[in-house]
């Protein structure tokens, strides 16, 4: 991903891009990139603006006695990355923790996590039309919408903002 601190060490290319991308027409503007994360039989899509990152990581500090939902934590370049599993939020059954599975980082207002996922789908961007009413979203609140691309891939969007906020509730 892009970082700010990295901008003058982006080849000269890299604003003229951007620059064509601020041209785009309102259609095209509307549109959501997702980056689309399977968790048992399900597809969740979280928008790329709060996913730093995607990686394996080992290392898992456990604590016992710790709720079911917090995994443990990691040292993820000198900052305690608490890993959660998504289960409980995302679906009606529990799977365990498996290190060899890779871990999404979500982060946003200086609240960052660690989501464990079974395997990446892709970065697919949905076009507005793309999105539907989920029939979850008004009892859970973070189930945006569904989004059911050209490919006939459907896939829950998650609204991080209200994912944290429930988190938060549970955690209190």
């Amino acid at each position: 991903l892009y970082n700010q601190s990295n901008r003058r060490s982006c080849p000269p290319r890299f604003g003229r891009q951007r620059l064509k991308l601020s041209l785009m027409s309102t259609a095209e503007s509307q549109a959501t990139t997702y980056y689309v994360a399977q968790r048992g039989d399900q597809l969740f899509g979280f928008d790329t603006n709060y996913v730093r990152e995607s990686s394996n990581l080992d290392q898992l500090r456990v604590f016992p006695g710790t709720r079911p939902e917090l995994v443990g934590v990691v040292n993820l370049r000198n900052t305690v990355l608490p890993i959660l599993l998504p289960d409980r939020w995302l679906l009606p059954d529990a799977i365990e923790y498996d290190p060899a599975k890779p871990i999404i980082v979500i982060s946003h207002n200086k609240i960052t996590f660690g989501i464990q996922i079974d395997r990446t789908k892709g970065v697919l961007v949905a076009e507005e039309s793309a999105h539907h009413p989920h029939p979850y979203e008004a009892e859970t609140g973070y189930f945006s919408h569904l989004v059911a691309m050209a490919d006939g891939t459907i896939f829950t969007s998650i609204n991080v903002e209200s994912l944290i906020h429930q988190i938060g509730q549970i955690s209190s």
